[in-house]
């Protein structure tokens, strides 16, 4: 039977996420507890209230931002493995312009900073993309490399010049560029650090659909990820699409920290990242690329993180990592199988 590729793709991520859960009850199962338990605490805290449920959205929203960005380098064939060191450095160079920005108003002093940040991820893309172009250098390499650079540049510069004194965070940035809590709209999102940055991160996920797959130039991205040789025989300027795929999806993961400087602390913080730039990349292979699928990616991954918090008490955290594990092997595996038998 030959299924469509939508299906294919439903097929695949369902299939994976029923593989995750039965796999997760083995394990829980394993150690000695309860697997209906610890799963309807998990709901119950996640789900089972706005605050929690506010807390998932707030979660998942830096890791849409970043999934759209890699999903752009995925379809190109492009496995960038540098946004964690995309998302420091655009949240880092974010936090510091809006400091120095406390003159301007909002709009233009936002917009501004974001724009900056996004130049400054888009030129952390274009170097290895150069690499692969001019040299041929796997971009696997030249970016889990930059990682390590870029982290130890952005520590050097923080605790030599930016930091606040006995800290190991920036200075908070004026009030004027702080985006509200949603809670300030709706009431019973009080308390939550759900903010605004969530439609942004929907208007993201909505325009990397478009630009995707409905534009001409989602389309010669798409023909270049699948035959790169092909798409040299039509003239469609791989050298050229590569570097665009990689300038523009590093610079989106470096917006991904507007939810934390704007939304939450109102600084950039040393370790404040908990490796979202490499979760995120799983939460991409589970959305298959697909930039709507991203966001329900996102949620799952999200109610993984702040529900492994609230059961924390009763199983150890990495039970909740070895899941997250089960999610890319499963969704690898199930894929693969999928192509071969459909």
């Amino acid at each position: 039977m030959k299924l469509k590729k939508s299906q294919k793709v439903i097929l695949s991520i369902s299939s994976s996420v029923v593989i995750t859960l039965l796999i997760s009850f083995l394990f829980i199962l394993v150690i000695g507890k309860n697997p209906f338990q610890i799963f309807g605490l998990m709901f119950s805290e996640s789900f089972g209230t706005f605050y929690g449920f506010g807390q998932i959205l707030f979660k998942a929203t830096p890791l849409i931002i970043i999934a759209c960005g890699l999903a752009l380098c995925f379809h190109c064939s492009l496995f960038n493995i540098g946004s964690e060191g995309q998302y420091n450095a655009g949240t880092f160079v974010f936090a510091i312009l809006l400091v120095q920005f406390s003159s301007l108003p909002f709009i233009v002093g936002f917009i501004l900073a974001a724009l900056l940040a996004f130049i400054t991820g888009g030129l952390l893309g274009l170097i290895p993309g150069l690499i692969k172009v001019k040299k041929g250098v796997s971009e696997v390499i030249t970016t889990i490399m930059l990682n390590f650079v870029v982290l130890s540049v952005i520590n050097y510069f923080l605790l030599n010049f930016f930091a606040v004194q006995a800290t190991v965070h920036t200075a908070d940035i004026p009030e004027q560029f702080k985006l509200p809590a949603i809670g300030e709209f709706i009431p019973v999102f009080k308390g939550s650090s759900f903010n605004l940055t969530f439609l942004i991160a929907l208007a993201i996920a909505g325009l990397f659909y478009f630009l995707i797959y409905k534009t001409k130039l989602g389309f010669k991205i798409r023909a270049t990820g699948f035959n790169e040789m092909a798409s040299g025989y039509l003239k469609l300027k791989p050298a050229k699409l590569i570097l665009i795929s990689f300038v523009i999806g590093a610079g989106t993961i470096a917006l991904a920290g507007i939810n934390f400087v704007s939304g939450y602390k109102g600084y950039y913080e040393f370790g404040f990242s908990n490796n979202l730039g490499f979760s995120s990349i799983a939460v991409t292979l589970l959305a298959k690329n697909n930039p709507i699928g991203i966001i329900f990616s996102a949620v799952l991954f999200a109610f993984l993180d702040f529900g492994g918090l609230a059961v924390n008490q009763v199983i150890p955290k990495e039970i909740v990592l070895v899941i997250e594990a089960i999610v890319i092997l499963s969704i690898i595996s199930v894929s693969k199988y999928i192509d071969m038998k459909f």
